[in-house]
């Protein structure tokens, strides 16, 4: 919007009386430094309502008497319509009750008609300007707040998580009731203080829990802590909670903010994975010490009946040893055995 289209003014002016509209139109054209007025004029209220709703004013200037009906009366027709032009209550002397009434049915201003003047509505004017502008801010705020709001509670809705505010007594609350999911307690048994979280961590594992906590409040203030909870059941449930503590301006502790995850099945996969690895190097454990006595020989050889030559693959016929030496990791040493001894070393033999 360009300079001059920001300080332009449509105003519409609803008052029964002719010559008070003329009127009032010249004290809003007379010395304005407005870069352009636009004066409309209505005088009942079917007409005034009709122009609110088919036309953007700026300003409302409104009439207390409209004939048989009052300017109360239409403030509550248009606001039930959802017109949200300010409006300017215009009295007659003395009507200071009628007056109150009017800014409490809706008006943003009011004055008294006997002492108008240009400067007077000019400084009416931007001042019920100003207050709408102040409106739309506010209740643009408050949109965006509710939208931040259905935005957070939808994220907290579908986040595989439990979101919380935790306490330095270990009570919290919880802002929806996935927390049965978790741990099979009722969100309600929480927020009454019935239950507190250390009720249900596991008593090996609080100390840990504690001392984490401690670690987190004199450093940076957050942590990561994983650690085991009991359901009513009796059934384990692994957690992995992360958080950050929030001091208030005593120094003391005022909340803590977090989430919690459930990593049961994550806890158990890396369990399962663990004996898995754990079975598979006992595995080839086992396959190397049968490797190490395997030999590399196999299938048939042929082998000579008389000097027991073998034949290799390429037609050769080689000693025995030589063979085992290059087919084997076998290692050979030399010996003698009783037969051979007595059949060619007569002289050395003193067999039975």
């Amino acid at each position: 919007m360009s300079e001059s289209q920001s300080d332009e003014l449509r105003v519409l002016i609803v008052d029964d009386d002719r010559d008070d509209i003329l009127l009032i139109k010249d004290y809003l054209l007379e010395g304005t430094t407005r870069s352009r007025t636009l004066v409309d004029a209505a005088t009942n209220i079917q007409e005034a309502r009709d122009r609110l709703i088919n036309s953007r004013y700026d300003v409302l200037l409104l009439d207390y008497l409209l004939g048989e009906e009052t300017g109360l009366e239409f403030i509550r027709i248009i606001k039930q319509a959802g017109v949200k032009t300010p409006i300017i209550f215009l009295t007659g002397k003395g009507d200071e009750e009628v007056a109150v009434a009017a800014l409490k049915s809706g008006a943003s201003d009011y004055l008294v008609k006997t002492n108008l003047s240009t400067e007077f509505l000019d400084h009416s004017i931007r001042y019920v300007q100003e207050l709408a502008r102040k409106e739309k801010e506010r209740q643009d705020a408050l949109a965006a707040l509710q939208k931040s709001e259905e935005n957070y509670r939808m994220l907290v809705n579908n986040l595989p998580a439990v979101v919380f505010k935790g306490y330095p007594d270990w009570g919290i609350e919880l802002y929806d009731n996935k927390i049965e999911e978790f741990t099979g307690y009722k969100k309600e048994d929480f927020d009454s203080r019935r239950l507190k979280w250390c009720d249900i961590i596991l008593p090996e594992d609080l100390q840990k829990v504690k001392n984490k906590f401690i670690k987190a409040l004199k450093t940076n203030k957050l942590y990561k802590r994983e650690y085991r909870i009991r359901t009513p059941k009796g059934k384990i449930v692994w957690i992995h909670a992360k958080g950050q503590i929030i001091i208030g301006q005593d120094g003391a502790i005022d909340h803590i903010a977090g989430v919690f995850f459930n990593i049961t099945e994550l806890k158990e996969a890396q369990e399962r994975r663990r004996k898995a690895e754990k079975e598979r190097e006992k595995v080839i454990l086992e396959l190397q010490e049968a490797l190490a006595q395997v030999k590399t020989l196999k299938g048939l050889l042929p082998i000579c009946s008389h000097c027991k030559k073998i034949r290799d693959d390429e037609g050769y016929w080689q000693t025995l040893e030589k063979y085992l030496h290059e087919h084997s990791e076998a290692k050979l040493s030399h010996g003698i055995c009783p037969d051979c001894l007595k059949k060619h070393y007569k002289g050395l033999y003193k067999g039975e």
